[in-house]
């Protein structure tokens, strides 16, 4: 197992530096299929040995049930977005929007972000855990500016000041828990270990801890998309190009929340549950009543499954305030489904954007005629990322709401419901508009590419079982998972 963890950070590293040096585009699809496939692969051998077997350390390196989970999201999302990116870059190339020599940059700077977001999962110091998430920023930075438009830059410099600011909050934070650790243990303990944080946590200085979770929550937080710390994500989701946009909401906004789960066990040993249980409330009710008027308002494809990142980031946010067995199992289970969904939603918006040379709403039509793999596809997603059974997310969805009502907080779960249906009306009212009707331009029967089609099916299949089945050894790591946050600890 020591080997395998190894690997899986060094296999996107030298994909990195192989893709920067291959200048054939055939020799560039075989090097990141077989790093992509390669890391998938070993990486779920790797979730599925913790989920048999229980946490595993390896000097720097630790993975337990919690970082399994996000490193599967993470895992699959890698190999999706790279098989998305053959076709949606050569179509790129095609088209004249992008000069067949950056290509190798492209897929070197995808490996460097699949390498850092691994990172976040693996390291088992909070300190690391930090370089890692700034890293991240970096790294998407320049996939965000990657067309090197007025647009796309203004959008990447939004994304590092903004989140640049979120990120030295976080390590306010940080150095505040390592303060209160110093105070308790002294010197010679390992530095903001999370394994010996979390044993010391009920020793810790009770008003350090407070303070030093409210700098990690918005400064995490910001990364996450949380409102009102959101603002560079509608930006940078709809300038990035689409494979880049999947990975940044369903990989990235997923390994900030988990930087935040891994701080909160902690906080939960010193002060109980209902400090951040406020916080953690607020802040997922803010989101995703903030999201509403911007999705029943918008005119950008992009823009409204950037949104639409915003809401479902602020009710993961809810699950875990709520706090419950259940309601952080629903988290944890619906960080996994919207990933997924997320991220084939945005390939599939590539698609369209490509085909349609537009990413304004009221320009896209017919979708169904024109594109009928493509439209269909974008239809059930759409349908799947609202909740609508027997979807993943329904499951996910309904076990917050009624973890909320399960846990005598009726006056939340109606107000969950009710929010939920306002971002229900815009998404599918918009989803009609698209894919229904005649076709604005000449009917041209346009398909995505093979590897793109077995994205997408890979995609909808899984999101698709995740509603009517989840493997034993699957489930088993959600529930400890959930076990530890809610109950903090092992």
């Amino acid at each position: 197992m020591q080997v395998l963890m190894y690997l899986i950070v060094i296999i996107p590293l030298v994909g990195a530096l192989l893709s920067y040096v291959q200048k054939n585009r055939n020799g560039l699809r075989i090097v990141n299929f077989v790093a992509s496939v390669a890391m998938t692969g070993l990486a779920l051998v790797l979730v599925y040995q913790t989920a048999r077997h229980g946490a595993l350390r390896y000097g720097m390196f630790y993975i337990d049930e919690l970082s399994g989970l996000l490193l599967t999201v993470v895992s699959i999302l890698t190999l999706t977005a790279t098989l998305y990116s053959f076709s949606y870059m050569e179509r790129e190339v095609v088209q004249g929007h992008l000069a067949a020599a950056r290509l190798p940059g492209y897929y070197a700077m995808l490996n460097i972000l699949s390498f850092t977001m691994v990172a976040v999962l693996l390291v088992e110091n909070l300190g690391l855990m930090w370089v890692a998430v700034e890293a991240t920023t970096l790294a998407s930075a320049l996939l965000v500016a990657f067309q090197l438009n007025r647009t796309a830059i203004e959008a990447a410099w939004k994304y590092v000041m903004v989140c640049t600011v979120g990120i030295c909050f976080a390590l306010l934070g940080t150095i505040l828990l390592y303060y209160t650790q110093v105070n308790v243990a002294g010197s010679a303990i390992e530095a903001l270990s999370w394994l010996q944080l979390a044993a010391l946590s009920e020793r810790l200085d009770p008003v350090m801890v407070k303070l030093a979770f409210i700098f990690i929550l918005i400064g995490y937080g910001t990364k996450a998309g949380l409102a009102p710390m959101h603002t560079w994500l509608p930006d940078a989701h709809s300038q990035a190009p689409s494979p880049v946009s999947g990975l940044l909401s369903g990989s990235l906004l997923s390994c900030a929340m988990y930087v935040i789960i891994r701080n909160l066990i902690i906080v939960q040993n010193t002060l109980g549950q209902a400090f951040g249980q406020y916080l953690l409330i607020g802040f997922g009710l803010l989101s995703v009543a903030i999201a509403i008027p911007f999705i029943l308002l918008q005119h950008d494809i992009k823009r409204l499954l950037a949104y639409s990142s915003v809401e479902h980031m602020g009710l993961i946010t809810l699950g875990l305030g709520i706090g419950t067995p259940l309601a952080v199992y629903g988290a944890l289970l619906h960080i996994f489904n919207h990933a997924v969904a997320k991220s084939a939603l945005f390939y599939l918006a590539g698609d369209i954007t490509q085909e349609y040379h537009t990413k304004h709403i009221l320009r896209i039509r017919g979708l169904i005629t024109a594109m009928p793999l493509t439209g269909t596809l974008f239809m059930l997603f759409i349908i799947a990322a609202v909740g609508v059974p027997p979807f993943g997310i329904f499951t996910s969805k309904m076990t917050i709401t009624w973890a909320s009502f399960a846990a005598g907080q009726p006056v939340l779960g109606f107000f969950i419901l009710l929010l939920l249906s306002g971002i229900f009306a815009g998404m599918i009212f918009y989803c009609a508009k698209m894919v229904l009707g005649a076709p604005a331009q000449p009917v041209r029967k346009a398909q995505s590419g093979a590897l793109s089609q077995i994205a997408f099916l890979l995609s909808f299949l899984i999101i698709a079982g995740a509603g009517i089945y989840l493997p034993t050894w699957f489930n088993g790591m959600l529930l400890r998972a959930a076990a530890l946050v809610s109950g903090g600890g092992y």
